[in-house]
């Protein structure tokens, strides 16, 4: 009984471990292989620096990285713009002004590649979050930089334009006052399409967003113009644009209950977007270094003469009345011509200048509130600096009481602007630039035509005689000349101390120079810490600099590689 007893244990003994031993083996063949490190991890050297393969996707490969900046801004933004432009820190005063904000950025972009039978398809996104001080500190401010496909020649999508050249590349906020298109920051939505020709010499043609070269077309008849601010009656917000975001005025409306200001970025009496603006340009790149020309159009295309929206009763009368009749569409343009050589000073060493001439067009000159500054102004006690850049001036040029239409069409302004900096490399890890900037803006005509006449006459405008009195059509202030220049000259030196750390210094003198004559007033409706009144014209002008530590994870592309 023993015998079998141990013999029927072992029997079972044995089954069990027959059964243990087909499903480990069971086990181990349903088991999926941990992929080898080389199955997953390839780097693409087909495209430069920092690309790996995509598991899954055949030859796609990307590049991803980031940018981690923050900027400490004396009498300037955090994009070294100097308070001499728009927004509240140009009113000059303990409530309103800044002495000194940090500001700090941070951005993410994807880049990604494949080969196809017609060349390389690539996909590129970038954006991030803005903070500054006293403006989104704690939860920051979203910014869209790039999202563009470019493939077989053609880009399409949101990226720099193409009439752009180099301004901005050499300073950190002479950009603010002109010197050339500078959409580096904020992109334009475009499609275009680039032919090679070799030896370096490529051509654009591009048709890019209207929208976005809007700097304002006022109906100086019906809608208020204010110092510091374009006027309505329209506007547009801006995915990073922190300060004409935040702008206020007043919509047109019929008689009635009131109507809630339009808050955003305000382009006056623009209708609504047509006809993209048309860029082309002429560009060579070679081992001296590059040259662009360029040209582009741009539709200028009013509302109504006066109120857009039909009265439903009485009154309606004067500049501002209801005449369901817009003037004639012009047609706007820019022209720029720009080199960057390599200079024997140094090995590195660089000289840039770019030059711009338009009409009604003024952003190409890179005067835009959308990423710098399309209006100026700085208070300075009892004293004002003011001006805009317009892109031209309309009215209704009828007295207070008039009843009829007296069109003054579409009166377009003009500007030329002037870039230029020289950039020395004392080492491989540091260097230093000077640079200048100026910009001149004109409104054509005198004080009884022309776009001077318009202005000078407004009655919903700033301007104000010796005793304090508004104008009207026909009876112009004397002395009124809205024309003006900005310029400024400033240096800057970066230090890399390791790969892709840039510690830079920028210091930088602006000045506005006006035209206003003497019994010239300038009226104020009054904001934060400065009162209303009426303030003299008179040219003003700031020292301002910017402090900035950047580093860049990854192999930064070209669209994020600027200091």
């Amino acid at each position: 009984m023993k015998m079998v007893r141990c013999l029927l244990l072992g029997t079972a003994a044995g089954f069990f471990a027959v059964i243990a031993a087909q499903a480990a083996d069971m086990e181990n063949e349903n088991e999926v292989k941990a992929p080898k490190a080389a199955d997953y991890v390839k780097v693409c050297n087909l495209y430069g620096e920092g690309f790996y393969q995509i598991p899954g996707q055949g030859d796609v490969c990307i590049r991803i990285g980031a940018t981690a900046r923050l900027d400490g801004g004396f009498n300037a933004d955090g994009n070294g713009g100097p308070f001499i432009g728009s927004g509240a820190d140009s009113r000059n005063n303990r409530i309103d002004t800044r002495d000194f904000l940090f500001h700090g950025r941070g951005t993410a972009w994807f880049d990604a590649r494949q080969m196809t039978q017609y060349g390389v398809l690539k996909a590129y996104f970038s954006g991030g979050f803005d903070a500054s001080t006293g403006a989104s500190a704690t939860t920051g401010s979203p910014f869209w930089k790039r999202g563009y496909i470019g493939f077989a020649g053609a880009t399409i999508g949101k990226t720099q334009s193409f009439f752009d050249f180099l301004n901005g590349a050499f300073s950190y906020g002479a950009y603010h006052l002109g010197g050339g298109s500078n959409t580096y920051d904020t992109g334009t939505l475009l499609a275009a399409y680039t032919a090679e020709f070799g030896l370096g010499i490529s051509a654009t043609a591009s048709i890019e967003d209207s929208g976005a070269r809007r700097n304002a077309l006022w109906d100086a008849g019906t809608n208020a113009l204010s110092i510091g601010s374009f006027p309505g009656p329209s506007g547009t917000s801006v995915i990073g644009s922190t300060i004409c975001n935040s702008q206020s005025v007043a919509a047109d409306s019929a008689p009635g209950p009131a109507v809630a200001n339009l808050t955003g970025c305000p382009v006056g009496d623009y209708a609504a977007n047509q006809i993209p603006d048309v860029v082309g340009n002429l560009r060579v790149d070679q081992g001296w270094g590059s040259a662009q020309v360029a040209g582009a159009f741009h539709q200028v295309r009013a509302g109504f003469y006066g109120n857009n929206v039909s009265p439903v009763g009485p009154p309606n009368v004067g500049p501002a009345e209801f005449t369901g009749q817009a003037p004639a569409d012009k047609w706007g343009f820019a022209l720029m011509g720009g080199a960057m050589a390599n200079v024997p000073t140094g090995t590195g060493d660089k000289l840039w200048a770019n030059i711009v001439y338009t009409q009604g067009a003024l952003a190409y000159t890179g005067l835009s509130q959308f990423g710098s500054f399309g209006t100026f102004s700085r208070f300075n006690g009892g004293s004002v600096g003011a001006a805009w850049a317009l892109d031209g001036v309309f009215a209704n040029t009828v007295g207070p009481a008039g009843t009829v239409l007296s069109p003054s069409g579409i009166q377009l302004t003009k500007a030329w602007s002037v870039g230029a900096a020289y950039e020395h490399r004392w080492n491989p890890q540091l260097r230093s630039s000077v640079f200048g900037a100026i910009t001149s803006v004109s409104y054509p005509g005198d004080l009884t035509s022309g776009a001077k006449a318009v202005f000078c006459s407004s009655p919903v405008g700033p301007v104000r005689n010796a005793a304090g009195g508004a104008p009207s059509f026909g009876a112009p202030v004397a002395g009124c000349n809205p024309d003006f220049m900005v310029w400024g000259v400033g240096t800057r030196t970066v230090w890399n101390p390791v790969r892709n750390l840039d510690l830079g210094a920028e210091v930088m003198y602006s000045r506005l120079d006006q035209n206003m004559g003497s019994g010239v007033l300038l009226n104020f409706s009054g904001s934060g810490g400065t009162p209303a009144g009426n303030y003299t014209p008179q040219n003003q002008s700031i020292w301002s600099g910017l402090l900035r530590a950047q580093w860049h994870f990854g192999a930064p592309p070209t669209e994020e590689s600027r200091s």
